[in-house]
């Protein structure tokens, strides 16, 4: 087993956490991370509350440990989200795009580890100022949201700026073991994977993407705000 400062922080088995996507990281996929020794999250995303409600029963009626994530800027606009999470008792809350300063006392006063998602070294500095307890640095490889550096420099130019007293979790283009251990040898002490888990058949979402997820490679990539574009 890999132990880190995540794992010990998170009191997890394996440094590998589950990115919360929107929709796709449901109660099912949530639960089946976590039951595997990760910490699954779930996909708060824009904050639907009908859907977070009834995905959280789940999860409490699995017993199931967990976090939830949100796009931090929508969640603002429903505070009473983050009300409805705390209640339920995650290990923690994930805050991604968006100042997480408002929020990070909220979440660490109900017991849960506040985790923010950065992607420059001045968010980072930001977040540990707002009192994170655990860092994700995203790189652009990521899929869904993200910004423009790339993985490999921004990890250890991160940790380098904020010390090693807090965990810095890789995410952005790891899929196996290999980008496991690449992150851990950048200084990471884990990683979060978004469109890996999106592959399994415990994620929400059509078989014909998780089929083309599965046959696509590197040289398929596009960036693109569609998906923004269409919310």
């Amino acid at each position: 087993m890999i132990r880190t400062p995540l794992t010990k922080r998170l009191g997890i088995l394996h440094p590998i956490l589950l990115a919360p996507m929107d929709v796709v990281a449901d109660a099912r996929l949530t639960a089946a991370v976590s039951a595997a020794g990760g910490l699954g999250i779930l996909g708060g995303g824009y904050g639907n509350e009908q859907w977070l409600a009834r995905e959280l029963d789940l999860l409490a009626g699995w017993r199931a440990r967990f976090g939830v994530g949100f796009i931090t800027w929508s969640m603002a606009k429903q505070p009473k989200l983050l009300d409805l999470v705390l209640e339920r008792k995650p290990a923690a809350v994930m805050l991604s795009f968006g100042d997480p300063k408002p929020f990070v006392e909220r979440i660490q006063r109900a017991g849960a580890i506040a985790i923010c998602q950065v992607q420059s070294i001045a968010l980072a500095q930001e977040a540990v100022a707002a009192g994170a307890d655990i860092l994700v640095a995203q790189g652009t490889e990521a899929g869904g949201h993200g910004a423009a550096r790339g993985l490999v420099t921004l990890v250890p130019e991160v940790i380098d700026a904020i010390g090693t007293d807090m965990p810095v979790v890789a995410s952005g283009g790891i899929a196996d073991g290999r980008g496991l251990a690449a992150a851990l040898t950048l200084g990471a002490s884990g990683v979060l994977m978004g469109t890996r888990f999106y592959a399994t058949p415990e994620a929400a979402g059509a078989d014909a993407a998780k089929n083309r997820i599965r046959a696509a490679t590197g040289d398929d990539t596009l960036r693109s705000i569609v998906f923004d574009i269409t919310r």
